[in-house]
């Protein structure tokens, strides 16, 4: 192979076109032309430009045109400034759409991006670290997600609870700051349950001296908290979380991501529980699912929050609180209909034999 075969195979065109350059000089346009497998006017012209312009010549030039005849005028970029601002989460598409805008949406679009409004979606895993930083700064107690779990679509589950007679629904709350979580049973889906199951959770952070006034409990926008969708006054629920000084708040439609936290224990719990372990009867039910809440709160540890336990992360952002509030036994919440919750709570033997076996 001749040196001129390795001078096409350049990686960098720059030293290509020097060397075109430099073998017409000696040689003429139409040896150079043969040599490089290229055509005379091709050579000429870098030959040209190198002459003009030294080395400075055989760098690419921009083909953008000199002049944009259909450039938008500031006055119309600005416009499209201000309907941006005007509906922040609105893209290129829609404001065409709604505001009958002349510019095609790549247009739109450039005059968006240029002026900052446009910012790079987050990937996932920066999502999740925000998210960590957001509850790293939270109290102990200062916001909590509450979600209804249906226990009727885990084929494992499913057999037994037929056959025992086991619990349909789980309601469950969890902290967010600290990943601790409660929950209790019923066999229907109802505004009725999840008022008694939020009392019993506000009865038992207040006897262990949680102040509950100011903090903010999340839910999606299920009947069984807001009641219908037509009603003009709070439900049950929320007069029950209004007369404890808690704020209640709703995610938006079709946005179950923010109820991240508790759909995250929802899954740990069917992988861990519910799909493993197997029933004699409702007290061994309860007794087991007392245990794993125990192993929950107390013995597992999350990775996502620096691989601590919720007792380890209570330690740290409330020392002086008593480590048994987060003991609340699950029981089913169709007793509380006929009786009020029991004064105080102990491990019972079939609960610790459970936790050895973990």
């Amino acid at each position: 192979m001749r040196y001129y075969d390795l001078v096409r195979e350049m990686p960098n065109p720059f030293n290509l076109r020097l060397e075109i350059v430099r073998f017409a000089r000696e040689h003429g346009l139409s040896e150079a032309a043969l040599e490089f497998k290229t055509t005379r006017k091709t050579v000429r012209k870098w030959q040209d430009r190198y002459e003009e312009d030294h080395t400075k010549g055989l760098i690419d030039r921009s083909r953008a045109p000199h002049k944009v005849w259909n450039k938008m005028s500031p006055e119309e970029e600005k416009r499209i400034e201000t309907l941006r601002d005007r509906h922040k989460k609105w893209g290129p598409k829609r404001l065409k759409a709604y505001y009958e805008l002349p510019q095609s949406e790549g247009a739109i679009y450039r005059v968006l991006k240029q002026k900052g409004k446009i910012k790079r979606r987050k990937k996932k895993w920066q999502r999740r670290q925000d998210l960590r930083e957001l509850k790293a700064k939270m109290k102990a107690f200062e916001k909590l997600q509450t979600d209804t779990k249906y226990l009727t679509d885990i084929p494992e589950y499913y057999p037994r609870m037929i056959e025992k007679r086991l619990p349909r629904f789980q309601y469950g709350v969890r902290v967010m700051a600290i990943g601790a979580s409660f929950f209790a049973y019923a066999d229907e889906l109802s505004l009725t349950y999840t008022t008694l199951f939020a009392q019993r959770v506000i009865d038992h952070l207040k006897r262990y001296g949680i102040e509950v006034k100011g903090m903010e409990e999340q839910t999606d926008n299920g009947s069984e908290y807001i009641g219908s969708v037509t009603a003009k006054e709070p439900s049950a629920y929320q007069e029950v979380l209004a007369q404890a000084g808690i704020r209640h708040t709703q995610i938006p439609p079709r946005h179950c991501t923010w109820q991240s936290d508790i759909e995250r224990f929802n899954g740990l719990v069917e992988e861990e529980f519910y799909m493993s372990e197997s029933f004699e009867d409702r007290e061994d039910f309860l007794a087991k699912a007392y245990a794993y809440q125990l192993f929950f709160n107390y013995a597992r540890k999350n990775r996502w929050r620096d691989n601590k336990t919720p007792v380890e992360l209570l330690r740290e952002k409330m020392s002086e609180a008593d480590e048994q509030v987060l003991n609340l036994p699950p029981i089913r919440l169709e007793t509380l209909l006929a009786t009020g919750p029991p004064p105080g709570y102990h491990v019972p033997d079939s609960v610790k034999t459970q936790l050895w076996r973990r």
